[in-house]
């Protein structure tokens, strides 16, 4: 196989630094340390190229740049590649491949120069095999993704199962008895490290904040500390404790809370992980887990914090204050129940990730050493009626919707109470007019909100703020704007009319998604 210098097939270039006032709202994306970091009109790569980060914390970072694309001087463009030699997406996939650890100078301001870039050997199989590479190794980094929109999905499932059962925390409107967690739970402090305890003769594993995620665990790296049999006693993790995070550089972080599943043996936390160890009798640790992690328990984490040097942190007793709504424990198993099932899913889905990514590692490292025989991978198709034709699609995908929402029955679903109302009018009008393309909620949401906007235009009522108009983040966001949020009453429509029998669910095995359809299709 052919070896050349990156500084051979192309010429790496740092670009003058845009003042902030040349930074436009819209135009042409700008490439500085962190990818796209605003946009400009002029001075632009006119085709797509790679932009390697060369200053600071995320020195090394790669992106393959959009067309007509400027690049700052805290990242480096390499441009002019030949492409007689060199595939743009075969080259950014190896370099990623590869890294810039090892051409990556000092320690407190990283940095990565021209030169020390010229001199990374890149391999050269033929054009066709560099093609077919960084074709096999995007379908796979396409899977991977998907993997992790699943799991992203099964999570956003039981927020809104959550939210189902028992309510807005905030509001509170089904009625549930209050109480603060110190009365329901025993609240406990962890150990402080310290270099001294290196000379403990006894040593377990120990939770840090880097291990406790919002109703997840990450245990790939477990430290050791040294403790005495006391503090083992006292600091020891029981299956089902609660841990939150008492300290952190972001705000809307601390006290983001999971629960230990007893994996490890003798296991402890240190001093930023405050533990709670709910009574059974009345609630479910898992239940307390997601009602803190809620958008109302966070809210009450978010006004306790104190910040102090940089770091917003709680206390044990800002936990012990935290109010929680206590349903019947009938109920909380019941969601107990569902979240088992969904983390059976997860699970599987966990698996499928972790395969394909050592899948992609082994793919890479046999591709990018010429061990993989790709005489049996065909090249993606390139002629021009393919190309027409994904332009066809692109036009499709892009093309505006032509269908307009009626004007709602009664004016009184305009108003915020009424909300819903007008919601399920438009949802049926929707499915009716596309009743041979699958329901997709968030272009119905897109359709919804222009109507709404060209409807304020003409006067046609009244919003919920006078002399406002319209507000964009209420429809998103604010469940006070309609009572629920446009998404929550989406859903509680398909599940009312899946089992009126308005809408079928089939399985796109294509796509690996459930379908939504009009049942007249």
């Amino acid at each position: 196989m052919k070896v050349k210098s990156l500084g051979e097939i192309t010429n790496p270039k740092q670009w003058k630094n845009l003042p902030i006032s040349m930074l436009k709202d819209s135009g042409f994306p700008v490439y500085g340390a962190n990818g796209i970091i605003g946009f400009f009109d002029e001075y632009n790569h006119e085709k797509p190229t790679i932009a390697i980060t060369c200053r600071g914390a995320t020195c090394g970072n790669i992106h393959v740049t959009r067309e007509y694309s400027y690049i700052t001087s805290n990242a480096m463009a390499l441009d002019n590649l030949n492409e007689n030699e060199c595939k743009l997406n075969y080259l950014a996939k190896y370099l990623q491949y590869r890294g810039l650890s090892d051409v990556t100078t000092g320690a407190a301001q990283p940095q990565i120069t021209r030169a020390n870039l010229e001199k990374i050997n890149i391999p050269l199989p033929s054009l066709d095999d560099q093609i077919r590479i960084a074709h096999l190794l995007g379908k796979v980094e396409g899977l991977i993704a998907q993997r992790k929109q699943h799991l992203q999905q099964l999570d956003d499932l039981l927020k809104s199962v959550f939210l189902e059962m028992f309510g807005d925390p905030v509001r509170n409107e089904k009625g549930w008895k209050l109480q603060s967690l110190g009365s329901i739970g025993e609240v406990q402090g962890g150990l402080q490290v310290t270099t001294k305890r290196n000379d403990y003769g006894l040593q377990v594993p120990y939770l840090r904040v880097a291990n406790v995620y919002r109703d997840r665990l990450n245990l790939s790296e477990i430290k050791q500390i040294g403790l005495t049999p006391a503090e083992l006693t006292r600091v020891r993790l029981q299956k089902g404790d609660l841990l939150l995070v008492e300290g952190h550089g972001n705000a809307e972080e601390v006290g983001r809370s999971a629960m230990w599943d007893g994996s490890i043996e003798n296991c402890v936390h240190q001093n930023h992980l405050i533990r709670v160890r709910v009574d059974s009798s009345q609630i479910t640790p898992l239940y307390a887990s997601f009602y803190i992690n809620s958008p109302g328990g966070r809210r009450q984490m978010f006004r306790s914090g104190k910040t102090t040097s940089g770091l917003n942190t709680i206390s044990s007793k800002n936990v012990k204050e935290t109010m929680i709504a206590v349903p019947s424990l009938a109920l909380q198993n019941q969601f107990a129940a569902v979240a088992g099932k969904v983390e059976d899913l997860k699970t599987r889905y966990r698996q499928s990730l972790t395969d394909l990514e050592a899948l992609y590692g082994a793919l890479s490292q046999r591709a990018f050493k010429g061990e993989l025989d790709l005489s049996h991978v065909p090249l993606p198709h390139q002629d021009e009626e393919a190309l027409d034709l994904t332009k066809q699609a692109k036009a499709e995908v892009t093309k505006p919707l032509t269908f307009q929402l009626p004007a709602p029955e009664n004016r009184d679903w305009l108003a915020g109470k009424n909300r819903q109302k007008l919601i399920e009018f438009w949802l049926n009008a929707w499915c009716n007019h596309y009743s041979e393309a699958p329901l997709v909620a968030s272009k119905f949401m897109e359709s919804a909100y222009q109507r709404l906007v060209e409807l304020s235009e003409q006067d046609a009522f009244q919003f919920d703020t006078p002399g406002k108009g319209f507000d964009e983040a209420k429809w998103y966001e604010e469940p006070e704007s309609f009572g629920l949020k446009v998404h929550e009453q989406i859903k509680q429509w398909v599940f009312q009319a899946l089992a009126d029998g308005k809408l079928t669910q089939s399985f796109n095995d294509t796509d690996n998604r459930i379908e939504l359809k009009s049942a007249q299709a």
